[in-house]
């Protein structure tokens, strides 16, 4: 994504923030960032003069700026940020001017671009102001009125809009090459836009060179026909891959009054965080209780007044439709105590009628045991092959035995008793520099359907 600039500019009797340094500021404070912003993002500034000792090379450092990105719409914070000005340069000129002062770098707002971390929200923040015109500065803050004393009753601030970002829609090879070039292999993608099949496509294709799981809502569709015909076009036979479809509506999550509406919206942002908060749950082995699908009774949708949509109907033959297109659907169950809203199957988008890998908790469990045991092997690549094979085979083995304690492999027929098989053996045509693994497991399953057989006697 091309970098945003936003620039808060100080005149002398307003402050703006554009996308440029105007020529007429008094003192700028340029920010660059690779987020995006919509027309509901404001900036809250405010400027406090701490009274403090400054020198004539700096005559402001005693002025301390707060400024707050906020969600206008729920006036929930995006980001923050505290510091001083610093007369220009950015990072790199405290850092030369001032090698052995830390406390003094770290208290300008430039700092915060001297982090550079990947989850820093500013990649650079350079702040600029000529020392000759400190006090017409001081006038305007206070002209302006964002200058408060130390121990102001009452903050005074200035509220200004953040410039919308005009966003340029990656290409769908933009996004495959963004998601595999990413520090951190991603685990889940989800996807809730199904009109660009080219999208989908890239993220199939990142699904299979990073073996993560990709999650994908169908849309606001009514008709089941529609849903199953979505299916059958994307076409894509793999167990890491699976379909959800909410056919209901309801309330925003944020609705104080019953004047809300009711409206569709996807139900993969749940269902991820539902799945992020269950990984979140290890044992003392640090594996997560991934034998438990995010699906039925434990784990209801927490929507607002939902009620299905009208034109929908789930009837026994749309049901059957749906679970044989592999489509995991969010119904009303009623069970003992009550009824909830629940991810009604846990079905993936393997084709089989009797695969282990056709369900949703199976096949994260294939793929957590398959990067777990490539990622510790890799750690024991490049040793000698003979230390490799061993302390390959040694580590891997500890780590699949935590995995069957937590009740992620279960007994399969045909091992001979064994939990699991995993082979690391040199190949045969090059037994220097390459090894050969060959790793059998069965995954645990879910219970999807019950046959009832019921007898009155005597």
């Amino acid at each position: 994504m091309i970098p945003q600039t936003l620039v808060i500019n100080i005149l002398a009797a307003s402050i703006t923030l554009t996308d440029s340094i105007d020529a007429l500021a008094l003192a700028s404070i340029e920010l660059t960032t690779h987020y995006s912003f919509d027309d509901n993002v404001i900036a809250t500034i405010v400027a406090i003069d701490e009274k403090s000792a400054v020198s004539t090379a700096d005559p402001l450092n005693n002025i301390v700026f707060k400024i707050e990105l906020r969600d206008k719409i729920d006036n929930s914070l995006i980001t923050q940020m505290q510091g001083r000005l610093f007369t220009s340069g950015g990072a790199e000129a405290l850092e030369e001017q001032y090698p052995n002062n830390f406390s003094y770098i770290a208290g300008k707002l430039d700092f915060y671009g001297a982090l550079d971390s990947e989850y820093d929200f500013f990649e650079s923040v350079e702040t600029k102001y000529s020392a000759a015109q400190a006090a017409a500065i001081k006038t305007a803050l206070d002209t302006i009125g964002i200058l408060n004393q130390m121990g102001d009753y009452r903050t005074k601030s200035k509220t200004i809009a953040v410039p919308a970002t005009a966003v340029v829609p990656a290409t769908a090879d933009e996004l495959k090459r963004t998601l595999l070039d990413m520090k951190d292999q991603p685990r889940y993608l989800v996807c809730a836009e199904t009109d660009n099949l080219p999208y989908i496509e890239s993220l199939a294709e990142v699904m299979d060179k990073t073996n993560c799981h990709v999650m994908i809502d169908v849309g606001n569709l009514t008709s089941w026909e529609l849903v199953t015909a979505f299916a059958e076009s994307i076409s894509i036979d793999d167990h890491r891959l699976t379909l959800y479809w909410n056919p209901n509506k309801s309330r925003p999550s944020n609705a104080t009054t019953v004047l809300a509406r009711k409206k569709w919206r996807p139900c993969v942002g749940d269902l991820l965080a539902q799945t992020l908060l269950r990984n979140a749950r290890t044992n003392s082995s640090g594996i997560p209780p991934i034998n438990r699908p995010v699906a039925g009774y434990d784990f209801p949708l927490a929507f607002r007044d939902m009620e299905k949509m009208a034109g929908v109907s789930l009837d026994e033959e749309a049901q059957n439709a749906l679970a044989s297109a592999g489509v995991n659907v969010v119904i009303n169950e009623r069970f003992e105590g009550g009824d909830r809203w629940i991810y009604g199957d846990a079905l993936t988008q393997y084709d089989s009628e009797n695969s282990a890998l056709r369900l949703t908790n199976s096949a994260e469990i294939e793929t957590y045991t398959t990067n777990l045991v490539l990622s510790i092997v890799k750690k024991h690549m490049l040793k000698g092959m003979t230390s490799f094979v061993r302390d390959a085979q040694d580590e891997c083995s500890r780590a699949l035995d935590a995995c069957v304690a937590s009740g992620l492999l279960v007994l399969p027929s045909e091992l001979g008793g064994l939990y699991y098989l995993l082979q690391i053996t040199p190949r045969a045509d090059d037994p220097f520099s390459k090894a050969d693994i060959k790793f059998s497991r069965r995954p645990e399953g879910c219970a999807r359907q019950v046959f009832f057989e019921g007898t009155v006697t005597k």
